[in-house]
């Protein structure tokens, strides 16, 4: 009875396989031609991931529409060409013509699945997201080669309902593998070793397009083969692959050159807010493109934290505050806050991020007088662009006075960059600023092109020394006359001085015997909390410090005392 049953399931398994061999009516391509076709699919998911990653890697809007619709048109195009290429791998295909208006159809089906999914597949790191879109892009695909099957199938009443099956499955599979492994790349940006994709997931998705082509081929029967010339199809096959290989290239030059203007224009950018920064590896600029996919979730006051770093009087018992933003996101992890406010640049975001940190700065100084801290200014760094913003002076004025916040409690602070850039336009500005008792201190000054004439020309308060003038200050005498000799300009013009970045006791003596006594760096204090502001406060000691020199007849005023309004 045992045999009999083995022997029965036997011839069971035995028909099944030979009704699935007869299933796939047209056998697998030969060698040759399946190695050439293997390579060309390898070479197409190449480009298809550059494309993609272009687009990934872009941050304005601007930049992610253009290189959306480059990467859909390009991707759909080449996709077109890669599925009428393996056409011609088949003995059963070769003689068969390819009709104009389903071609066509096919062509634009697979450009608009690939433009409705690229943005997604490409800027999206979440997984329910990334998978919806993978399948849509597959099932195009898949559409679009079924409407250009209408060449060489017979009807499409008789379905092998196996290959349907495998070949949906495999487009599914692959489409879904390529957007996880892009956004495992693209996150491990945030890791402290980037990996980029490699070439083994491209020869594998090349090999499973070989597959998939196969299956697709055999989802229908097939009409008898025409009279065509044979040498009409090579000469197709060889006009496709030109045409191919000639978008391809064209569209990796035009990456190049567009990266090279999106570098321009970052830097260009980064110069309105923070001082010039040394060259960027490649991950930095996927780190700003994953701020830009989640800009909207990080631009939320509960998500912008600001730390604190004191700047003291050493001839006085003022000791003031610059607000520093800190992003550490739950996903993201912790965010430099110069990318952060780069992105909002190109985001068009500068005015809506800078009220929201200047909001939860003007919070924190509330909450201070509050628990019974001595008044005390409060320094926030904005963008030229947010003071020229029509009506900020007037919104600035209604949040100071709804906290009831004393005359000249904040300060506002910019780039050296950001106002010889802005001009004669930033004058008005900062006189509507004066009438509320806000400041405008030019930060970083000496790190770039510093232009006196500025000085004499704007009505700022103060300026702030970048740490290149204390870097190696103790030792260097040109460094030292350097510094006297600014702190000697910006008294002549009735300006407050102000170093940063002093480290140590050598570089506080030096700068304090060059007559400044308004210092801000780790020597004091490192940011933080704002929470941890009142009890630093309390407990600091400015007569504790031994370091300091008899105070110059020459001393500067009080430091950021509340400039006087402007007359009308």
């Amino acid at each position: 009875m045992a045999a009999s049953n083995e022997g029965e399931y036997r011839v069971e398994a035995a028909s099944i396989w030979q009704g699935a061999t007869q299933a796939f009516v047209v056998g697998f391509p030969p060698p040759m031609q399946s190695l050439l076709y293997w390579g060309f699919a390898s070479l197409v998911v190449h480009v298809c991931q550059r494309l993609v990653e272009h687009t990934a890697f872009s941050v304005d809007p601007s930049s992610r529409r253009i290189s959306a619709s480059h990467a859909a048109l390009c991707i759909g195009c080449i996709v077109w060409a890669l599925d009428v290429v393996g056409l011609f791998m088949y003995a059963e295909l070769s003689h068969h013509a390819l009709e104009l208006g389903p071609a066509l159809g096919c062509l634009l089906v697979m450009v608009f699945s690939a433009r409705l999914t690229i943005p997604t597949l490409s800027t999206s790191t979440s997984t329910h997201r990334l998978i919806p879109a993978g399948l849509v892009l597959a099932l195009g695909m898949l559409a679009g080669h079924f409407l250009l099957a209408r060449s060489y199938v017979a009807h499409f009443s008789e379905i092998n309902a196996l290959a349907i099956a495998l070949a949906v499955a495999t487009a599914m599979g692959v489409a879904c593998y390529t957007a996880i492994r892009h956004r495992a790349a693209k996150m491990s940006a945030l890791t402290p070793r980037y990996t980029p994709q490699n070439w083994r997931d491209k020869l594998l998705s090349g090999a499973t397009i070989l597959v998939l082509h196969w299956l697709l081929v055999n989802c229908f029967p097939l009409q008898k083969p025409n009279s065509n010339d044979h040498a009409n199809g090579l000469a197709l096959l060889a006009v496709l692959l030109v045409f191919t290989l000639a978008l391809a290239v064209e569209q990796l030059r035009n990456i190049r050159s567009d990266q090279v203007r999106q570098h321009l224009q970052r830097l260009g950018l980064s110069l309105m807010r923070v001082a010039p920064a040394h060259q960027k590896p490649p991950e930095h600029d996927i780190q700003l493109s994953l701020i830009a996919d989640h800009l909207p979730r990080l631009l939320h006051r509960n998500s912008l934290t600001l730390h604190f770093q004191p700047i003291v009087n050493l001839y006085g018992p003022q000791v003031h505050y610059e607000a520093l933003l800190r992003l550490n996101d739950p996903l993201l992890g912790p965010l430099s806050p110069d990318a952060f406010f780069l992105v909002c640049e190109l985001q068009g975001k500068t005015s809506q991020v800078d009220r929201l940190v200047l909001a939860n700065a003007l919070d924190a100084a509330q909450g201070w007088l509050t628990q019974g801290m001595p008044s005390t200014t409060v320094c926030v760094n904005v963008a030229p662009a947010t003071l020229l913003e029509p009506g900020f002076a007037q919104w600035l004025g209604a949040k100071l006075q709804r906290r009831g916040l004393p005359w000249g409690m904040l300060q506002l602070e910019l780039t050296e960059h950001a106002i010889i850039a802005c001009g004669t336009h930033m004058v008005q500005a900062i006189n509507d600023l004066r009438t509320l008792g806000v400041g405008v201190f030019m930060d970083d000054f000496g790190a770039g092109y510093s232009s006196l004439g500025v000085l004499a020309d704007l009505p700022i308060s103060g300026i702030k020394c970048d740490r290149l003038f204390v870097r190696q200050l103790p030792q260097d005498p040109r460094r030292q006359s350097l510094l006297r000799h600014v702190v000697r300009l910006a008294r002549d013009l009735h300006l407050e001085v102000v170093v940063e970045g002093v480290e140590t006791e050598q570089e506080l003596q030096s700068v304090l015997e060059s007559g400044i006594g308004n210092v801000q760096g780790y020597f004091f204090s490192k940011a933080m909390p704002t929470e941890a502001v009142p009890q630093w406060h309390k407990a600091y000691r400015p007569a504790e410090i031994t370091v300091l020199p008899p105070r110059p007849a020459t001393a500067a005023s009080p430091f950021l005392a509340a400039p006087a309004p402007m007359p009308s």
